[in-house]
């Protein structure tokens, strides 16, 4: 996948988690009014009918469910700007088909067909596909039920749950939704490194020659002692090219020049988390090369945790320090930070869990 390729798919990714949220929450507040499954279903709102129907299912009602989902659907999408629709579009089949046959026509983006009905079509798969794994206690009961045979509830549950049981178990139920939202409230903003990113290239001749202080004089200029502003244009925009080394078989971090490299820079200047971007593999690259990192299978590689430890530390208490310096608003400092840990959750490799025994 080539890295404008990546990027697109990554802010895509960002921009789908967020609406396929937006109306998951939208259809738990449709309660009992807007319900089709009964009231003897056990059931507390149209999200958890549509999850019993994809993992068991469809009633004879399916067909408004699907358009009330398409509805929500289209409604968010209308409502992002066209950058963020054709991100969106972009990774449909349509549209990977459409860049590849069009890639180097002269209209651009400007001539791209972005079809709004292919985008809500791949969203809602993705939002079934979250349905198929959702759960709680009154969807296993449903499911329960349903499998045994019977459709009404026996009166000794409706006793047990008299006890409090039912309404500490939707609680329950609440405080795990709360959980699983509260991390993915708000997004890392990725258009900037999409529509105009900064590519910060290291060649591989200052690396053979030592000459830090080159690259030292670009990165330093982006945090000046006034005017925070300047900082705050290029904060998350920076993408770290390494070039020279096409030829050579082995993977960046395994070449010891380079490594050595990007230690004497972030001895000098520690800010890399404010500006690298979270779209492409930079954060990755430079973590992997400043850390013990070890191959274990071609194409994966395992970080060692100390050294990614004290990777992130430092890196975060350098974000801080502009953040305080500068008097940047918090929030974007978690949104940032939380970016950032993202990245390594779902891509660090644990060596016992994932079967590559050494």
């Amino acid at each position: 996948m080539r890295i404008e390729q990546h990027i697109v798919a990554a802010w895509a990714k960002q921009l789908s988690d967020k609406l396929l949220k937006e109306s998951i929450s939208a259809l738990e507040q449709m309660d009992s009014s807007e319900m089709l499954s009964g009231d003897d279903s056990g059931l507390k709102n149209v999200w958890e009918e549509i999850c019993v129907q994809v993992q068991d299912e469809q009633s004879f009602f399916w067909d408004t469910y699907v358009e009330t989902m398409e509805s929500l659907l289209s409604g968010y999408v209308e409502l992002l700007d066209r950058d963020a629709r054709l991100a969106l579009w972009a990774v449909t089949d349509e549209g990977w088909a459409y860049i590849y046959d069009h890639h180097a026509d002269d209209g651009g983006v400007e001539d791209a067909p972005v079809v709004e009905d292919e985008i809500v079509a791949k969203l809602k798969d993705e939002l079934l596909s979250a349905a198929a794994s959702y759960s709680n206690h009154r969807i296993t009961k449903f499911l329960q039920r349903h499998e045994d045979g019977y459709d009404e509830l026996e009166e000794d549950e409706d006793e047990d749950d008299g006890d409090g049981g039912e309404d500490q178990e939707d609680e329950q139920d609440e405080a795990e939704d709360d959980a699983r939202e509260g991390g993915t409230e708000r997004f890392f903003d990725l258009r900037p490194a999409v529509s105009d990113p900064v590519v910060f290239v290291i060649t591989r001749q200052q690396i053979e020659d030592a000459d830090i202080e080159s690259s030292l004089s670009f990165l330093r200029s982006l945090v000046p002692s006034e005017h925070p502003e300047h900082a705050w244009a290029y904060k998350g925009r920076l993408s770290l090219v390494i070039s020279g080394y096409n030829s050579d078989p082995r993977e960046l971090f395994e070449i010891p020049e380079v490594c050595h490299y990007l230690r004497s820079l972030d001895a000098e200047w520690p800010f890399w988390l404010f500006f690298l971007n979270q779209a492409d593999e930079s954060i990755k690259v430079l973590a992997m090369c400043l850390a013990s990192t070890l191959e274990v299978v071609p194409g994966a590689a395992h970080i060692d945790p100390a050294g990614l430890t004290h990777f992130l530390e430092r890196g975060f208490a350098a974000v801080n320090y502009l953040f305080d310096s500068y008097g940047f608003p918090e929030s974007e400092n978690e949104v940032l930070s939380m970016g950032v840990s993202q990245i390594f959750a779902n891509s660090q490799i644990d060596l016992d869990r994932d079967g590559y025994g050494l």
